[in-house]
C-alpha cells in the first residue's frame, strides 16, 4: 500500500511539472498568433514586408504578451504557493535582504559572465540568435519577454515548482540532485541538442539552481536570471531604437 501511494505521489508530481512546463511557451501566444492573422489578411506577403507590418504592431504583441504573461504567472504563484502551504520542509519563505546576499548574487553574474566569455569562440546559441532576429522586428516585445517575463515565469517553473515537488528532503544530497536535474532540464529546455551551448546553458541552470536552494527564497534567483538577461536585452534594444 505504501509503494502504491508513493507511486500515485510521483506520478502527480510528474503530472503537475509536466502541466506546467506545457504552459512555459503560453504568454507567446500573441508572438505566434499575430503573424498568422496578419498572413491571413495579406495573402502572399512577403517575408520582409511582414516584418515591417510585425514592427508597427509591436505595441500591441507587447501589450498581449504582458496580459497572457500576467494571467500564467498568477497560475504558477498560486500553484507554487499552495505547494509550500502543503508541505515546506526547505523552509522556502521570503527572507532579509543582507550584504552577504548582494556579494552572493554578483559573484553569480560574474561566474555567468566568465562562462559567456568562455564559449564565445564557438559563435552563439541558435536560442539566442533566435531572440536577437525577432527583437529587431519586435523590439519592445522581446526586451519585456526576456528581460522580465521569462525569467519570472522560468524561475517559477524549474527552479520554485520542479525543485519543490520531487526534493522535499533537507539532505546534501537531496539537494545535489536538485540542482542537477533542474539544471540539466533548464539547460535542454533552451539547447535541445548536445553542444558546447547545453553545457553553458545547464552550467547557468546550475547557478540558478544553487541560488535559490542556498537561499532558499525564490526572489533571489529571480534577481540574479534578470541580472543575467537585462544589460543584454536592454543593449540591443536601444541599438534597434537608434537604428
Amino acid at each position: 500500500m505504501r509503494k502504491h501511494n508513493w507511486f500515485l505521489s510521483h506520478l502527480w508530481s510528474l503530472l503537475v511539472f509536466a502541466i506546467a512546463c506545457g504552459t512555459l511557451y503560453f504568454y507567446q501566444l500573441g508572438m505566434i498568433v499575430v503573424p498568422l492573422v496578419l498572413k491571413h489578411q495579406h495573402p502572399g506577403i512577403s517575408k520582409t514586408a511582414l516584418h515591417t507590418l510585425l514592427h508597427n504592431y509591436d505595441p500591441l504583441i507587447a501589450g498581449i504578451t504582458v496580459a497572457l504573461a500576467a494571467i500564467q504567472i498568477a497560475a504558477l504563484l498560486w500553484l507554487y504557493r499552495r505547494q509550500l502551504r502543503k508541505a515546506n520542509p526547505l523552509g522556502i519563505r521570503k527572507r532579509p535582504l543582507r550584504l552577504e546576499s548582494v556579494f552572493f548574487i554578483f559573484t553569480m553574474y560574474a561566474i555567468v559572465l566568465a562562462m559567456n566569455v568562455l564559449t564565445q569562440r564557438f559563435g552563439t546559441p541558435q536560442n539566442q540568435t533566435e531572440v536577437i532576429a525577432s527583437m529587431k522586428i519586435m523590439p519592445w516585445t522581446l526586451f519585456l519577454l526576456t528581460g522580465f517575463l521569462g525569467p519570472v515565469i522560468e524561475e517559477l517553473i524549474f527552479r520554485g515548482i520542479f525543485m519543490n515537488l520531487f526534493w522535499k528532503k533537507d539532505t546534501p544530497a537531496n539537494g545535489m540532485l536538485a540542482i542537477v536535474c533542474s539544471s540539466l532540464i533548464f539547460g535542454l529546455m533552451h539547447e535541445p541538442h548536445l553542444s558546447v551551448f547545453l553545457v553553458l546553458y545547464t552550467s547557468l541552470g546550475m547557478v540558478l539552481a544553487f541560488t535559490y536552494r542556498y537561499h532558499r527564497d525564490l526572489r533571489y534567483s529571480l534577481a540574479l536570471h534578470m541580472l543575467i538577461n537585462l544589460p543584454s536585452a536592454l543593449a540591443i534594444l536601444i541599438q534597434v531604437l537608434v537604428h
